[in-house]
């Protein structure tokens, strides 16, 4: 199994998407990387990962999602050294995901970018 590769993007719940890309472009200086439905990434100026606007009550807020090369096969060897899963892998725009447990209660939501070609895509 292949470790974690970096923290690819942090969640944060807004009230309204569009004024909220507003701020964090005007005050605060990143730049709108894609918007699709009611999640908009936000870029850093000096690497890929995203701050992920959205307006979902039912995602937990904050979120951390981390990368990883394949979730299928991570989350498989996660399962053969005994961890437990607690949502299987899903489609998500750039790959697929999972939410993983640590021995300690804590989510660790992992994610890849297997429809991207292994390289971040951004459409705005």
């Amino acid at each position: 199994m292949s470790g974690l590769k970096k923290i690819d993007a942090v969640l944060h719940r807004v009230s309204d998407l569009d004024e909220a890309i507003r701020f964090y472009v005007d005050v605060l200086g990143l730049k709108l990387g894609w918007k699709e439905g009611v999640m908009a990434g936000m870029l850093f100026p000096s690497n890929d990962s995203e701050l992920v606007l959205h307006t979902d009550e039912n995602m937990p807020n904050p979120n951390v999602s981390f990368q990883v090369e394949n979730v299928e096969a991570f989350v498989e060897e996660y399962k053969r050294k005994g961890y437990n899963v607690l949502v299987e892998p899903f489609d998500i725009r750039c790959g697929r995901c999972a939410v993983l447990s640590d021995p300690y209660g804590n989510d660790i939501e992992v994610m890849d970018l297997a429809k991207f070609g292994g390289v971040p895509r951004f459409d705005a």
